[in-house]
């Protein structure tokens, strides 16, 4: 629940938020309760009295996360009409207890499940063999109901240090899904990031974990940076054709059966104008149509190239810089104008990008320096 109270004019001009979060069932304040913008460095706790003062961030479509251990979070969209001269009240709901069907695991089975869940939760780069999650204690496993697949659930933020990005992520699991059989990996929920130490000690690291990943191909795509950026696009429309039972030069009959169907891909270039609009109806988002599936080439090798080389199965010399897909399951992407996919949830990436997971997220209010 949210309430909202006058409050002075000064505060809006700093862009600050001023709320109160309390407890819905008692009306008491909820000392400690997180608050943060999701996927940002950008958040605080409440004090004593319930109160917290946190500033707006320069991000279309932000998110303010409001939890607490135990209750229902609230998520949050402020508008600058909706903030004007208010003070915010949340009331956080007691987390009801669902009856889920937890898993009696043995210790080798549940470490197995670790495993499983830390290489696709992190995810197979060098950015996650130097993270570690600190309270897997904390995670629940629950049957999916197929075979050979399972679900993930945690009753608190997990906590996760990464060394390498020198951040202290707070990561809210809303749900978690693994299907061995087909490799598929689904997981979503709220982010919290919190700088470890002075930040001058992870430029490096973060820029090149930042150039070649998603958020900045769609950085370039809005900007129509591609080519600049080192990026190519193309469509994959698959190709149907029929045999037509021909003869071969000798006037012997083709082994191939009459009509036989037969399908292969052709890629076709695209420019960045040719996929993506801005919208008609919010003016600071921009709508992606792939009919079918994209390819997106990336001329320079990304950090995480030679550690992928040396710890997975790839074999071999490759070319240089890396090749993945981008398939939507919807009808079309949308964007806001920092690149954000504002429907994550409705796009799965194949190839190289397939790699990169939490361990590879930046905030979303970072900036390559």
């Amino acid at each position: 629940m949210v309430v909202l109270f006058l409050l002075p004019f000064n505060l809006i001009a700093q862009k600050t938020i001023r709320g109160t979060v309390l407890s819905e069932a008692t009306g008491l304040p909820l000392e400690g309760a997180s608050v943060y913008f999701n996927n940002t460095s950008i958040g605080t706790s409440a004090n004593a009295s319930g109160q917290f003062f946190i500033t707006l961030p320069e991000i279309a479509n932000a998110e303010l996360i409001i939890s607490a251990v135990g209750f229902q979070l609230i998520v949050f969209k402020p508008d600058a009409a909706v903030i004007k001269n208010n003070n915010i009240v949340f009331k956080l709901s007691p987390k009801e207890q669902q009856l889920k069907e937890v898993l009696i695991l043995t210790d080798a089975v549940r470490k197995k499940y670790l495993a499983i869940f830390e290489k696709n939760f992190l995810g197979i780069t060098e950015e996650a063999s130097r993270s570690s999650i600190k309270n897997k204690k904390d995670i629940y496993f629950t049957s999916s109901g197929a075979k050979n697949s399972f679900m993930a659930y945690s009753d608190t933020p997990l906590v996760i240090i990464n060394k390498m990005l020198g951040y202290k992520i707070s990561f809210e699991l809303g749900e978690f899904f693994y299907d061995e059989q087909s490799g598929r990996t689904f997981y979503y929920g709220y982010t919290r990031f919190e700088e470890m130490g002075i930040k001058n000690r992870w430029v490096k690291n973060r820029k090149n974990c930042y150039y070649g990943g998603t958020v900045h191909f769609y950085q370039s795509l809005i900007n129509n940076d591609l080519k600049k950026q080192g990026y190519q696009i193309y469509l994959i429309k698959p190709v149907h054709f029929s045999n037509d039972n021909s003869t071969n030069s000798s006037n012997k009959r083709s082994i191939r059966q009459p009509d036989q169907q037969e399908e292969m891909a052709m890629a076709i270039s695209v420019t960045a104008g040719q996929i993506i609009t801005a919208d008609s109806v919010n003016s600071i988002n921009y709508v992606v149509t792939i009919p079918g599936k994209l390819m997106v080439q990336y001329e320079k090798d990304p950090s995480s190239k030679k550690y992928l080389l040396k710890n997975t199965f790839i074999q071999g010399n490759l070319p240089s810089g890396f090749r993945s897909y981008v398939t939507v399951k919807a009808p079309f992407l949308s964007l806001n104008n920092a690149g954000i996919i504002n429907n994550p949830m409705k796009v799965e990436y194949s190839g190289y990008w397939i790699y990169e997971k939490a361990a590879n997220m930046l905030p979303f209010n970072y900036v390559p320096e």
